[in-house]
């Protein structure tokens, strides 16, 4: 694989899908191609220094606007698609180069910009909203072929008439399993972004139902997000949360996750195939996530635990039950590891993602 390929990203943020575009990205380095990476400036440009070329585009990204703000922020992100378009055709045609797609959210700039050849898109988002399904139509002449990291997330592309692929995720596989020896009754932890469809709220009421039990929760709000950490961090020093709930900012997840006796993905919104979702499961640490999009797919079969969305009640009950059962606790965390052995081993699954990438 000789050639030049344009990663596109809408924000210059880091998360999961970003990750799996820099692993990406450093394996088509290591097979001869050229890579350049298109995106706003931000700690993502930092982590790719040593992979690629860097072509900085304005903010692709709302910030949490509302009212007026929203709709000049608006205006603003759709301006900024034709400038983004423009740059990205220009690099297109003098590198001769494949466009992939990392993010939802930049794919218009592709359809605005012209680009030559169109572009290959990397699904990270389950499409659940009317916002998101309008975005991908606007953008749909210029999509070539979609390629999705779970099977529920392929559906609602495919049913835009979309030509779409699935290529899994994978993770590291740990030699050691994890050993936890928490203080009774029990630790409990959430990690990713801090953005409200992560689910925070539900878990923290959900927490606030199980005396006793105590609560991490690890990462960063995005940009705009302040002020939902802020309401987090509040609720957490009401009488029935005070003194249970540690917020560790940003942290190494693997060192982090294997300290947990149960890792929770309490996400509202449907997630393509959380990456530290697998990660728990690699580390043998029972996971407890809302049935619906990626998770659902990751966890089914036994391979963890699946809730209701949206539903702290629930999400109470199977953590007090799970923390009271040991050999309920040890099943899920076997089931978990041996799924990720089987099927999402970053072994075999990143050279097939980048594969299926780049096929013409």
């Amino acid at each position: 694989m000789i050639r030049t390929l344009i990663f596109v990203s809408h924000t210059g943020e880091v998360s999961g899908a970003e990750l799996v575009m820099i692993q990406a990205m450093q394996l088509a380095k290591e097979s001869g191609a050229t890579v350049i990476l298109v995106c706003p400036d931000g700690p993502l440009t930092q982590r790719v220094t040593d992979i690629c070329e860097v072509l900085p585009i304005p903010s692709l990204a709302l910030k949490g606007e509302g009212g007026i703000n929203r709709i000049l922020a608006i205006a603003t992100v759709v301006k900024n698609w034709r400038i983004a378009g423009r740059m990205i055709a220009s690099r297109t045609r003098s590198e001769n180069a494949k466009v992939i797609v990392n993010s939802l959210f930049a794919l218009p700039a592709i359809r605005f910009g012209r680009v030559d050849g169109g572009a290959t898109w990397l699904i990270h988002d389950t499409l659940s909203n009317t916002k998101q399904r309008t975005v991908v139509r606007i953008a749909k002449p210029s999509i070539r072929r979609a390629v999705s990291v779970s099977g529920p997330t392929a559906i609602p592309v495919r049913a835009l008439g979309i030509p779409t692929t699935i290529a899994r995720l994978g993770v590291a596989v740990p030699d050691e399993i994890a050993v936890v020896q928490s203080p009774a009754p029990g630790v409990v932890g959430i990690i990713g972004s801090i953005t409200p469809w992560k689910g925070h709220t539900v878990l923290l009421e959900a927490i606030a139902r199980t005396p006793d039990v105590l609560l991490e929760i690890a990462g960063v709000p995005f940009p705009g997000d302040e002020p939902y950490a802020e309401v987090l961090k509040q609720r957490s020093e009401e009488p029935d949360l005070r003194g249970r709930v540690r917020f560790l900012g940003y942290v190494d997840s693997l060192s982090t996750v294997r300290n947990w006796d149960l890792a929770i993905s309490a996400s509202t919104s449907p997630e393509a195939s959380p990456l530290v979702v697998l990660e728990a499961m690699s580390l043998g640490v029972p996971v407890i996530g809302t049935d619906h999009g990626g998770t659902s797919e990751l966890l089914a079969d036994g391979a963890g635990s699946l809730i209701a969305v949206d539903d702290p009640a629930q999400l109470a009950a199977e953590i007090a039950r799970l923390l009271n059962d040991e050999c309920a606790r040890s099943t899920f965390a076997r089931a978990g590891r041996k799924r990720v052995v089987e099927r999402y081993d970053i072994r075999k699954n990143l050279p097939a993602l980048l594969e299926e990438l780049v096929r013409d």
